[in-house]
């Protein structure tokens, strides 16, 4: 069995933190650009070139993620249950990263004429199996994080460093309309990203010697896929987490779903104008990982983290009033600007501190179980997040469709804003039942009174 580590822990170089968190930035330059645009790629808000219509094209994606939602959890238990030369996790990004980018790339060139059966089949077919390549690269990618940072606050360092990596690739994606607009006559700009993509995926798997970093693993007895997602799914700290982390990112996601349509629609903005949105987003969000940062350290991950879903519950349904005319003397224009602003501080601490809560996790596991399995538990919170995502589609397609979102009738964009906010204020209230101690790594006195029945 392992037991918890004391005594001064070796600090992570610097160099191997960036090379490690620069890999981040593929998964954004992808994933992003994949939820900024493809969907208004295929389905522009005026109709003209549409090459689906938007119900079809929002539920041609949900399938694509629903079905990627399988391959999760076997993908963890492949990845905790392999030993190579390199280690458990940087195969993965080695084998995998090179279709994952090119498979991105080929979405926006699609060979079938607009709105014909074949049309349908290529986009089902591509984004499947280029959502099954990014979950084969990034499972692994997102496990290796709790292998070579030790502490918690190594780990919420390294989960910020990946963040800021991540908002140099959103700010290209976004800064790149202004170079391309008008997007859809301009796919080339999809072969750019891809590339960069493919860039920073290699980085990280040349550039961490995982083998050297990792502590030296015991033989474990074989265990099956099944019983790895019995053990999972029967930890008490992860089931909270999990099942309040997904309304949060039911609500979350279906927004940034509908992020260009509030730009170009409701606020009557160019494409190009996601840069300056995005920007104020940035500063306020780097601005705050240093509070989040001190009010972790001087209280716990558990009430910052929960905070943070608080504030962000009540900031999302101010989008709804972005459909106005004015408000309180000011344009919606001006209003936009604040309230981006304001999801600065609840984004930077979810974005931040979720990967070091199921490190925990993780660990207080292995004091239990004397198994390190964590890619396990991101392939399980993988499989429910790609359910999730498949949803966001849905919620979207019917809000758009039943209510519109063109610029005569937008309601339906407007009311992302109160439906996404009841979502994450549903998962605010569901954490805090989390019941893990991260600085003992023992039960909360006041959460369950047991954490699991079968050791």
């Amino acid at each position: 069995m392992l037991q918890p580590q004391h005594g001064k822990e070796k600090r992570l170089p610097f160099s191997i933190s960036a090379m490690y968190s620069a890999g981040n930035m593929s998964s954004q330059f992808l994933q992003w650009a994949f939820v900024t645009y493809l969907v208004y790629y295929y389905s522009p808000p005026d109709k003209n070139g549409q090459l689906l219509p938007i119900g079809i094209t929002t539920a041609v994606v949900a399938i694509g993620r629903f079905l990627d939602g399988f391959i999760e959890p076997l993908t963890g238990y492949w990845s905790d249950r392999m030993d190579t030369r390199w280690g458990r996790r940087i195969p993965f990004l080695m084998f995998a990263g090179f279709p994952m980018c090119l498979l991105f790339t080929l979405l926006w060139f699609p060979p079938f004429a607009p709105n014909t059966t074949g049309m349908i089949i290529w986009l089902v077919a591509i984004s499947t199996l280029f959502w099954f390549c990014i979950t084969l690269v990034f499972c692994p990618y997102l496990a290796l994080l709790t292998e070579i940072a030790h502490t918690s606050s190594e780990r919420i360092f390294l989960s910020q460093l990946m963040q800021v990596f991540l908002f140099v690739a959103t700010g290209l994606i976004m800064y790149m309309p202004t170079l391309f607009e008008p997007i859809r006559e301009n796919p080339q700009m999809f072969i750019i990203i891809g590339v960069l993509a493919l860039v920073s995926i290699y980085t990280t798997a040349f550039g961490v010697p995982e083998k050297k970093l990792t502590k030296k693993r015991e033989p474990e007895e074989a265990y099956s896929l099944i019983e790895a997602l019995k053990w999972t799914f029967t930890n008490k700290a992860f089931l909270v987490y999990v099942i309040s982390s997904l309304f949060l990112l039911l609500g979350f996601q279906t927004v940034l779903n509908g992020m260009i349509y509030i730009v170009t629609v409701m606020l009557g903005r160019p494409e190009s104008e996601l840069i300056l949105f995005f920007g104020i987003i940035l500063v306020s969000t780097v601005i705050s990982f240093l509070i989040i940062q001190k009010l972790s350290a001087k209280y716990t991950k558990k009430f910052t983290y929960s905070l943070c879903i608080l504030l962000l519950g009540l900031t999302l349904p101010l989008a709804y009033f972005l459909g106005w005319d004015s408000l309180f003397g000011l344009s919606t224009y001006h209003v936009a600007c604040v309230v981006f602003f304001f999801l600065g501080f609840p984004v930077a601490g979810t974005v931040s501190l979720g990967l070091p809560i199921i490190a925990d996790i993780a660990d207080y596991d292995a004091t239990i179980t004397g198994r390190r399995r964590e890619a396990i538990f991101y392939g399980a919170q993988g499989m429910l997040q790609k359910y999730t995502i498949a949803l966001t589609y849905v919620i979207q397609g019917f809000l758009f469709s039943r209510y519109g979102y063109s610029s005569d009738n937008f309601l339906g964009i407007q009311l992302l804003g109160p439906v996404t906010g009841a979502f994450v204020l549903v998962g605010f209230v569901i954490f805090l039942f989390y019941p893990l101690n991260e600085r003992t790594l023992k039960l909360d006195p006041v959460g369950f009174a047991k954490f699991r029945k079968n050791k």
